[in-house]
């Protein structure tokens, strides 16, 4: 089962690779949309991320199988950007990307509901298992990035944009139909007859999920300003379009290993220790920036990424399941989806947009990057100092595995 699980996360990832990077390229420069418009386009992933996840609580394993669901999302958002690619018209564009983005939504939380229901040592395997997301994604990234999307120069043909949403087209199709061939984790009987997800509401109340849950949307805000941040940043610093992912990959790289080893690491140190580990290293990461153009500096800041996300996030998630029943287990993941995907990236993406405003030069030439970068690396700080406080030992508060049956 851990082999089958390990395709799943493996396709969704290669999917979302093909699409992220190069969705804002697609508009602006194959559309010839403006860059307001493709703004305003791409924003709506933060209305899905509060949207969708929210319907599928609802809907998953009470309605609808999650694994069932899981498979029905990806066949049709495969659909609907089949017809989105063949669109030139903005409120066309507009409009079907909204559809996907709401068809499409609901997926992560899903598959982080559908690995723990078919794992009995999560904790352990967890890790093992994301790893092969990260893998996806730095594969999809060298295919179109390195190799089919570029000429034999070092610049984008533009014409083979659609190709590499076509590549994600045909693997939706192929993940959600693969998804069909995966065992259900209810019974039918099992399903919840009711509509409100009482049990994944409940969970929310015990202390420690309330408290991780906050710092988490947290340190959401944080990370998304080194996605919004780091390739103004690195151009600033004069690295050409063509090395900016091989740089940021470097990032990826020993989120391999971390992944690998992150359930050996739980298992000798606890969660208390890791998730501080985690922050701690998100604000290294800030205040290495801060440097400015200091190469090994750069360099190892952009290499924390990757760990930082593994030790704090990928725990939280393990430690998030550990409270959770059987019938809890997918609503849950959904609702916590909404707290990070929903609420900290509109809010993270919105402070890191205002901050840079902030620090910009006169007349939007130059950016201030150290007092930038600073942000983040402060309110970093504050989550740690506020995180080990409340996780102190003798705490009523206690970071610890409680699986419910």
């Amino acid at each position: 089962m851990k082999i089958r699980l390990s395709i799943l996360v493996f396709l969704q990832f290669f999917i979302y690779g093909a699409i992220t990077p190069i969705i804002s390229l697609y508009l602006i420069n194959y559309l010839h949309f403006s860059g307001t418009q493709a703004g305003f386009i791409i924003g709506l992933s933060s209305l899905s991320a509060f949207v969708s996840p929210l319907i599928g609580a609802f809907i998953a394993d009470r309605v609808i199988h999650s694994e069932r669901l899981y498979s029905i999302c990806f066949v049709l958002s495969g659909f609907v950007m089949w017809i989105l690619i063949g669109q030139k018209d903005y409120l066309t564009v507009l409009l079907l990307l909204l559809v996907y983005y709401l068809i499409s939504g609901p997926t992560f939380g899903l598959l982080n509901a559908i690995i723990f229901h078919h794992l009995p040592d999560s904790k352990k395997s967890y890790g093992s298992i994301r790893i092969w997301g990260t893998i996806g994604w730095i594969a999809v990234a060298w295919i179109l990035g390195f190799f089919w999307l570029r000429s034999s120069g070092s610049s984008i043909v533009l014409e083979r944009l659609p190709e590499a949403l076509k590549l994600s087209v045909y693997c939706s199709i192929i993940l959600g139909l693969y998804g069909f061939t995966l065992p259900l984790s209810h019974a039918h009987s099992e399903l919840s007859k009711k509509l409100i997800p009482v049990e994944s509401v409940e969970v929310f109340k015990k202390f420690p999920v309330i408290f991780i849950s906050i710092f988490s949307f947290f340190i959401t805000i944080v990370d998304r300003y080194y996605y919004f941040g780091i390739a103004p940043f690195l151009r600033s610093m004069g690295f050409s379009e063509s090395s900016l992912m091989p740089l940021m990959s470097i990032g990826q790289i020993p989120e391999l290993f971390a992944m690998g080893l992150l359930g050996f690491i739980l298992s000798k140190k606890g969660f208390k220790s890791v998730i501080a580990t985690g922050i701690i290293l998100e604000m290294f990461r800030f205040f290495l920036f801060s440097m400015g153009n200091f190469l090994p500096f750069l360099l190892l800041g952009i290499s924390f990424h990757g760990i930082a996300y593994t030790l704090f996030f990928a725990s939280v998630t393990i430690f998030l399941d550990s409270h959770c029943t059987k019938k809890a287990r997918t609503g849950v993941h959904q609702l916590f989806s909404i707290i990070n995907a929903g609420f900290g990236n509109f809010f993270g993406s919105f402070l890191a947009g205002k901050t840079m405003d902030a620090f910009r030069g006169v007349n939007d030439v130059g950016t201030n990057y150290f007092s930038f970068w600073m942000v983040p690396g402060i309110i970093s700080v504050l989550v740690l100092i506020a995180f080990l406080i409340v996780f102190r030992n003798g705490s009523r508060v206690a970071l610890k595995d409680v699986t419910e049956p």
